[in-house]
């Protein structure tokens, strides 16, 4: 058993909250949550949803990441994927200087065609794939940068932008919020001399991500809002992938809004993004999966953060995953229906679904806070032996 099992969440915020001189009462009040949840949740009785860490997090004043225990350092060893991340981090460190390189940069054309194998990577949730290839590829986007003119320059900035955008997601799965910020901002700064008003969106869509995850519900709102309004009217070289940006915008909206425990809005934003999906049919424009099928899976998840489970475990019927679909949007799908199950008392389906996230996408599963709460649920809600409960929790490192 892994050290993870003595530090759980539960375990975390207790010491955060002794530390702090508040009591279980306390500390309850503050993060506007039941007293009782909170002393399950610290015994590890209970698995803690996004929005319970989200808000005991802003209560105590430290991040999310801190009370999840990321980044998973031992998995990440194992795995070696730890060793993958520090070339990363020179690259962005290194991102506006010139490269003292004695050849000439590839063709854009040539870049973007590798550029497009790490997007792929992206979407199959393969984060070793993509930490390897990431650091070259920024690199050489970087040279192109500071020895090319004109559109020739534009589209090197367009190829970092993407590129920083894989670093964000790569940073994101593994647990280093610090990584995924500096992506961020370094979208932010290439993103307009791309003059590309799909990675704007993509730069907010992102950015509503971060501020999801720390409960900050009404700036992601704002953030989204505003993109949207931005997006109004323009042109593209994509158009495709502009209303590909704005469907996945409007998404994210419905989830913040149901992170807030705010059905009606969350489900007047499922409404439109639904309607635009209906005209649009299944695009992959942006490195997005949008369409219904997109929208089906969120229509899912935002039920299991409304903590309508059995409504959760219903509209999982009806939703038909394209053959080929995103790994890493199918993936966490069937890992949001797991916790539903869970909380609906269906343990073995609730391990089933969590056995099928693992199938699809493994390393996205294994690091995902999602899978480690749920897991632990279960090892305390399954009394007799299982087997592959058991080689699953090891797995996770629970």
């Amino acid at each position: 058993m892994t050290q993870h099992d003595d530090s759980h969440i539960g375990a975390r915020i207790s010491a955060h909250r002794d530390r702090r001189g508040l009591t279980q009462q306390g500390l309850a009040m503050r993060a506007h949550v039941s007293k009782s949840l909170l002393s399950k949740v610290e015994c590890g009785q209970r698995p803690a949803s996004p929005a319970f860490i989200a808000a005991c997090a802003r209560a105590l004043g430290v991040t999310p990441a801190e009370l999840l225990g990321q980044p998973y350092t031992e998995e990440l060893r194992r795995d070696r994927l730890d060793e993958l991340v520090q070339p990363i981090r020179i690259g962005m460190e290194n991102w506006d200087v010139p490269s003292d390189w004695e050849t000439a940069p590839r063709p854009v054309a040539a870049i973007r065609a590798d550029l497009e194998q790490i997007l792929n990577r992206r979407r199959q949730a393969d984060y070793a794939g993509m930490a390897l290839a990431l650091p070259a590829v920024i690199d050489e986007c970087v040279h192109s940068v500071h020895t090319t003119a004109g559109e020739e320059r534009r589209q090197a900035h367009e190829c970092l932008a993407w590129a920083f955008r894989c670093v964000f997601t790569l940073a994101w799965g593994l647990g280093y919020p610090d990584l995924a910020t500096v992506a961020l901002d370094r979208i932010a700064l290439t993103a307009p001399v791309a003059d590309e008003p799909g990675l704007a969106a993509m730069h907010a869509y992102l950015r509503a991500q971060t501020v999801l995850s720390s409960g900050r519900y009404a700036v992601g709102m704002h953030v989204v809002e505003r993109a949207l309004r931005d997006l109004a009217d323009q042109d593209s070289r994509q158009p495709n992938g502009l209303r590909a940006m704005i469907g996945v915008l409007q998404l994210r909206a419905a989830v913040l809004s149901g992170r807030a425990k705010d059905r009606t809005t969350a489900d007047a934003w499922l409404d439109e993004a639904g309607r635009l999906a209906a005209e649009t049919g299944e695009l992959s424009e942006y490195g997005v999966g949008w369409g219904p099928a997109n929208v089906g899976v969120h229509a899912v998840a935002i039920a299991v953060d409304l903590e309508e489970f059995g409504e959760a475990i219903t509209l999982a019927e009806s939703v038909r995953l394209p053959k080929g679909w995103d790994r890493a949007r199918s993936g966490h799908h069937w890992m949001d229906l797991g916790r539903a199950h869970f909380w609906a008392g269906n343990h073995q389906q609730s391990l089933r679904c969590l056995v099928r996230a693992r199938k699809i996408a493994p390393q996205q599963t294994r690091y995902h806070p999602t899978t480690r709460e749920t897991v632990r649920g279960l090892r305390q809600s399954v009394r007799s032996r299982n087997g592959t409960l058991a080689e699953y929790a090891e797995w996770t490192g629970v």
